[in-house]
């Protein structure tokens, strides 16, 4: 028997610890079971560990600490006339940092990052000019028509770039009646003067930069515009996890794939580790299983995504190892022969 099991946060556990446990239900279902345990995570500290559990030691360069004030508990809800007068320059300036060691790879979280300046203030922090500030946000790229990114490629040299995002924004387009200004506009009532005035702009300064608008553009304020200047590529965390682990290859050969989270509802459908490894366990005809504190999805909704069946395992919010392994017993012996 072989259990691939790849799930996010549960109760206390990270990804890693979460695994770690459940394969231990399955191990002590059956002693003969083969078990690969595969961390993943979508953003932040989080990530970053992940990744290193994985045996990569990228710097995780976030916007995390840029967006809202030191211990804000809820994000704060911006409008668009504030947004085009934020800035990336202080994420710049940690990419900055970052590069400075010559890693093989940085991978840039901006799944927090809010300002609208489609990355230009990250540019300019990493030395790229232009005919108008690239510090002053959205606003300030009125009339520009060039941008010299030669010092920001050099700084970058040979790094590879990634851009982490959340899933559901890896087809935002940056421009037009479906881009990033019509959609924050559109949703908090924004003047249509500064929607079609701040649209403009990020179009010249895409166009300055010699970029495209493509699915994934308009992602995270449209940050993606200035790595994907400097070669960076968009992805998702745990799409990044599974491209650093081969998590398809692995998954082809196991029996299952176990998936989880703390709560599995039909919003969220589990979040985002749960949806990219249902995805991969239906490319390579794999039965997926998930688990979960907290089930709120009957098992028709389940197949709707990918997901062959749901377990509750129940316990605190603060479930431990020992618990985890304990509650899901049950679960991997239904799964093993």
């Amino acid at each position: 028997m072989r259990v691939l099991i790849c799930t996010d946060r549960i109760g206390a556990l990270a990804s890693a610890d979460a695994g770690a446990a459940l394969g231990r239900a399955f191990v002590a279902a059956r002693p003969d079971t083969q078990v690969a345990v595969v961390p993943a995570a979508v953003s932040g500290v989080a990530l970053a560990e992940a990744l290193a559990a994985l045996g990569d030691t990228s710097p995780v360069v976030s916007a995390a600490e840029h967006a809202d004030p030191p211990g804000q508990r809820e994000p704060v809800q911006r409008g668009l006339a504030e947004l085009v007068t934020a800035t990336t320059v202080e994420l710049g300036e940690s990419l900055a940092a970052a590069l400075e060691s010559r890693p093989r790879r940085v991978v840039v979280d901006l799944t927090a990052s809010s300002a609208h300046d489609a990355g230009a203030g990250l540019l300019h922090a990493l030395g790229a000019t232009a005919d108008v500030p690239l510090d002053a946000g959205a606003a300030g790229l009125a009339g520009i028509t060039r941008v010299d990114c030669a010092a920001a490629r050099a700084l970058v040299g040979r790094t590879e770039l990634v851009a982490v995002v959340p899933t559901a924004q890896l087809g935002d387009l940056l421009l037009g009646l479906r881009g990033l200004t019509a959609r924050r506009g559109h949703t908090d009532g924004a003047d249509p003067a500064l929607m079609l005035a701040t649209d403009a702009h990020l179009g010249a300064l895409a166009a300055a930069l010699g970029v495209a608008d493509a699915p994934g553009l308009g992602a995270a304020g449209g940050a993606v515009l200035a790595l994907n200047a400097l070669g960076a590529w968009p992805t998702s965390g745990p799409a990044l996890c599974a491209h650093v682990a081969s998590l398809e290859r692995t998954a082809a050969q196991a029996d299952v794939i176990v998936t989880g989270a703390d709560t599995l509802d039909f919003a969220t459908r589990g979040g985002e580790v749960v949806g990219e490894v249902a995805v991969i366990g239906g490319r390579v005809l794999r039965p997926c299983v998930a688990v979960a504190r907290e089930v709120f999805v009957s098992a028709r909704e389940l197949r709707t995504f990918g997901i062959e069946v749901a377990y509750a395992l129940g316990g605190p919010q603060e479930l431990d190892a020992a618990a985890l392994t304990g509650s899901a017993r049950g679960m991997a012996s239904s799964w093993t022969w």
